[in-house]
């Protein structure tokens, strides 16, 4: 039975709302479904005509948030009857009425998001998003002729009250009602509508609605237009829509950018549109590829000296013909850059100083990042930013040991001053020389277990060793009691 409290509430507007609704969300499973849906009929109601200048807006928005979402969870049906209800509302709007498109903005701005959980934990909703996709997107289309214009007298921040506005919450749906790796094509079939949306205002778009690019198909070719777009209309000059996200993203190999992994594919698209670009589209092109993610020529040296495709990016603004500050800077780079090895290659000499690697790690981590005493301090990020001879992408890559890294801490010598400094060593999870090794290590399996107590001789003040694998303990306790180190187990 749906609370009186709760009806007169909704009903009235009344202060306590907020906190019935919770309750609502809160015991979902008391209700039926009509009762449940009585509940969502009201607060569309409340969405409707609330003013978005109504004190604590956004959090009464939240809380119906959370209760549609609740309710949309208890069945396929529930989540198809409310995406009925809003689509069907958007559907019948007409745009250009001050009053109809207000009403719509405030509905679709209340329905958009995922207060509940995590985007695309939802159980059900992704079922009713693909059934009112072709719907969404037809929608998309139609307001896209007013993407310009201002149809909302009362936006909610950052909003600005132009049509632009609800096409970035519809495309918003797509993450928000989707899990990650979730209905992957219906992100592509939004995508598509990105260079039209960017054509009828360049101003369009965000990180969210760029990110639906990583599933289309044809992703490259697209965002190549989108890069040519808005060099030949000057849109980087105010650094709007979309363009700072992918230039920031072009030469972005931490592992993490889609855009990076297809730059090949981008370069030779762009070298067919750059025929027709000015010395300064071309310029503006190279400062922003080359000089806005990589602050320092050492930057771009070494990541030039890594990567082929970001070296044949480079070759296709300097061989353009065109002189440029950023061209010119490039150009003279490119004429300094050699074959060296990297100047910070690891030490050869301490690869076969100790007989258990793992033993040698938990030195390290005492000496370099406890007692900082051996230096310099290792930093993944770093050492990677410096590796020439392969490109290494951390965000692929980190779900394992990286090789180049775990080689320079096999092949580094630890002087023997600072051995004698070792008087205890611990072996925890969360060690920091593990995460520059294995970055994105869990602790849960056993990489890192020290296994030998051979290289117990090479620290001679060692007095405890803490949380260690109880193998090692099985196998070498009683030895190391004896030499009156004190043992203890991983909890």
């Amino acid at each position: 039975m749906i609370s009186k409290d709760l009806l007169y509430a909704l009903q009235t507007r009344s202060k306590h709302m907020t906190r019935l609704l919770e309750d609502f969300s809160g015991d979902i499973k008391k209700y039926s479904e009509e009762e449940g849906w009585l509940v969502v009929a009201e607060t569309m109601e409340v969405v409707k005509k609330l003013a978005p200048t109504q004190a604590k807006y956004t959090h009464i928005i939240k809380a119906i948030n959370r209760a549609w979402l609740v309710y949309s969870e208890q069945s396929p049906l529930n989540a198809h009857r409310l995406y009925d209800a809003v689509i069907k509302t958007l559907a019948e709007t007409t745009w250009t009425s001050a009053e109809q498109a207000q009403v719509a903005y405030q509905l679709l701005y209340a329905f958009h998001d995922n207060h509940l959980h995590l985007p695309g934990s939802n159980k059900y909703l992704h079922l009713a998003l693909r059934r009112h996709s072709p719907f969404i997107l037809d929608l998309i289309k139609n307001i896209a002729a007013y993407s310009t214009q201002t149809l909302f007298t009362m936006p909610v921040k950052p909003h600005t009250g132009i049509g632009a506005d609800a096409i970035e919450m519809l495309l918003e749906i797509y993450y928000y009602h989707l899990g990650i790796d979730q209905a992957d094509d219906l992100r592509a079939d939004a995508s598509g509508l990105l260079f039209a949306l960017v054509q009828a205002n360049p101003d369009f778009g965000n990180i969210m609605t760029l990110a639906l690019l990583e599933h289309a198909p044809e992703r490259s070719t697209i965002l190549s237009q989108l890069i040519d777009f808005y060099l030949i209309n000057d849109v980087h000059k105010n650094r709007e829509g979309m363009f700072y996200s992918i230039m920031l993203d072009l030469l972005d190999n931490s592992g993490s950018s889609f855009i990076y992994d297809d730059l090949d594919k981008i370069t030779r698209q762009l070298e067919v549109f750059a025929k027709k670009w000015t010395a300064s589209q071309f310029d503006a092109f190279a400062q922003y590829a080359f000089f806005y993610r990589l602050s320092t020529d050492e930057d771009r040296r070494l990541l030039l000296k890594k990567s082929k495709k970001v070296m044949r990016l480079l070759k296709m603004i300097v061989d353009s013909g065109h002189a440029g500050t950023h061209i010119d800077a490039l150009r003279s780079l490119h004429q300094v850059i050699d074959a060296q090895a990297a100047d910070q290659a690891p030490p050869i000499n301490g690869k076969h100083q100790f007989k258990d690697l793992n033993f040698k790690l938990l030195v390290i981590q005492e000496l370099m990042y406890v007692q900082e005493k051996l230096l310099p301090r290792f930093d993944v990020h770093e050492f990677i930013r410096q590796h020439t001879d392969r490109e290494i992408m951390i965000e692929k890559e980190g779900y394992d040991v990286i090789p180049e890294v775990l080689a320079y801490f096999e092949n580094l010598l630890i002087p023997p001053s600072l051995l004698v400094q070792v008087d205890k060593l611990a072996f925890d999870g969360g060690n920091k020389i593990y995460h520059q090794i294995f970055p994105y290590w869990d602790g849960e399996c056993d990489t890192f277990d020290v296994t030998s107590a051979e290289d117990i001789k090479l620290v001679p003040h060692l007095k405890r060793m803490s949380s260690m694998p109880t193998r090692f303990i099985e196998l070498h306790g009683v030895e190391l009691s004896k030499k009156s180190i004190e043992l203890s187990y991983h909890p």
